[in-house]
């Protein structure tokens, strides 16, 4: 904006503050002049490792434990990626890396993994045509996007959909919630909440109640941060951030690494 702009700008500001009615025009009877136009926000940049903990307890009291690493990646420029890393539970117990990164200016998804030591990249259809199933000519990625509708008509609401009256009617346990406040992890505040759901007996052919809970703990930009689940029918899993780097990450991350074979693949309309 140029500073006659602001300055006129200004000086309509200052005669509108003076009307006694809001929705007035100035004083002169005309609208502002100059077109304020909101800055688009810039992605913020991070870098986070996450650790992901599986403990299983036995009815004899063992108990099998399992870890995982992620690590997930944002850049100004938009682009994401997401890797997980984790140990084989037989044979060499060697670690395996899976991965996967999306950029929104060249419009790919692109996957990789270390059992292969291939890689697929995928270009997504443009913009106007990304309405109803799309995948890649191998078929291994599939995309179902909104189906297209006739200009002036209005998607159907989920409150205006009506159940079924032959549903059977079951008694369900809703879960209860439990504000835990605030928590720093890793320089960053987290807010927490926890759901607690309780199965009555015989429920589930269950002859004590059983009792499993849900805490997450989430941070602006970041989202979860933290989230431990705990039930006694499937373990306890905890995925937490144990690692932040909130500058520009490294753009190798979101490239599959040297020596893998690369295939590319434009996406095409389903054939069903």
């Amino acid at each position: 904006m140029s500073a006659s702009c602001y300055r006129t700008l200004a000086a309509f500001i200052v005669a509108a503050m003076t009307l006694p009615v809001l929705g007035q025009t100035g004083a002169s009877g005309q609208t502002a002049p100059c077109e304020v136009t909101p800055a688009k926000r810039q992605p913020q940049p991070y870098t986070a490792e996450f650790k992901i903990t599986h403990v299983q307890t036995l009815s004899n009291g063992t108990t099998i434990t399992s870890e995982s690493t992620r690590v997930q990646a944002l850049d100004s420029q938009g682009r994401s990626m997401s890797t997980t890393t984790s140990i084989q539970p037989y044979g060499d117990r060697t670690p395996t890396t899976s991965a996967f990164s999306q950029d929104p200016v060249a419009g790919t998804h692109t996957t990789w993994t270390s059992l292969t030591k291939k890689a697929s990249i995928v270009k997504l259809p443009p913009e106007d045509r990304r309405h109803g199933c799309w995948q890649s000519p191998s078929g291994h990625f599939r995309i179902s996007y909104p189906a297209a509708r006739p200009s002036g008509t209005a998607a159907q609401s989920d409150a205006s959909k009506k159940v079924p009256a032959t549903a059977a009617a079951r008694t369900v346990t809703r879960p209860v919630s439990e504000v835990l406040g605030t928590m720093t992890i890793q320089g960053v505040e987290a807010r927490g909440q926890r759901w607690t759901t309780t199965t009555p007996v015989g429920e589930i052919g269950n002859d004590q109640p059983l009792v499993s809970t849900q805490e997450t703990w989430t941070a602006p930009r970041l989202g979860t941060v933290r989230r431990v689940s705990d039930d006694p029918r499937m373990g306890k899993d905890t995925d937490e951030l144990v690692k932040l780097d909130q500058g520009e990450p490294d753009p190798a991350l979101f490239q599959p690494p040297e020596g893998y074979e690369v295939v590319a693949e434009e996406m095409v309309p389903c054939k069903e």
